[in-house]
């Protein structure tokens, strides 16, 4: 075997590694935002006055459009978490879920600069603690990079696309 032959090799085995740990980190993220924006999602549906209330303390919005977003954000939620596991359409739910994001932060950051006394209530009644607000501005700018990262890289594929993986580890 030529010099040339083997580094030819080893960049394609270097390739095929690259391309597997993208597509198990880009699964394990949809997999991950997906089950999350579920759950969210799953929660605020089941008391939507509980969630129109949380809503109401941030103190961004009217009275009218609070009822109205109090139900339309749970079933963006659960779409977005539905496409990110269900379908192909990666960057699609990833940019509705940075734009959610951006929200999201938004409107955590200007209860902590207004000293809102709220809790956030995201994920159920586990996060009524008095740092809760900050700890879920945190995770949100946290969460930014890797849905940025899904914007960027993600693919259109069915979440198990066992031929793409096997085509992979074949080359």
């Amino acid at each position: 075997m030529t010099r040339v032959t083997a580094m030819w090799t080893d960049m394609e085995g270097r390739q095929a590694a690259t391309g597997i740990l993208s597509l198990c980190a880009e699964t394990a993220l949809r997999l991950g935002l997906g089950a999350m924006f579920l759950y969210s999602a799953w929660v605020k549906i089941e008391d939507p006055g509980r969630f129109q209330t949380m809503v109401d303390g941030y103190r961004m919005l009217p009275a009218c459009v609070t009822a109205l977003f109090a139900v339309t954000m749970p079933m963006v939620e659960l779409l977005v978490g539905a496409l990110f596991i269900c379908t192909k359409w990666t960057r699609e739910a990833a940019f509705a879920t940075a734009v959610m994001l951006a929200m999201f932060i938004v409107a955590l950051a200007q209860a902590q600069v207004r000293g809102l006394d709220i809790s956030c209530e995201c994920f159920g009644e586990a996060e009524k603690e008095s740092r809760a607000v900050l700890v879920a501005l945190v995770r949100d700018v946290v969460l930014v990079a890797p849905v940025v990262w899904l914007v960027v890289n993600g693919r259109r594929r069915w979440i198990a696309d066992f031929r793409r993986i096997w085509y992979t580890c074949g080359k």
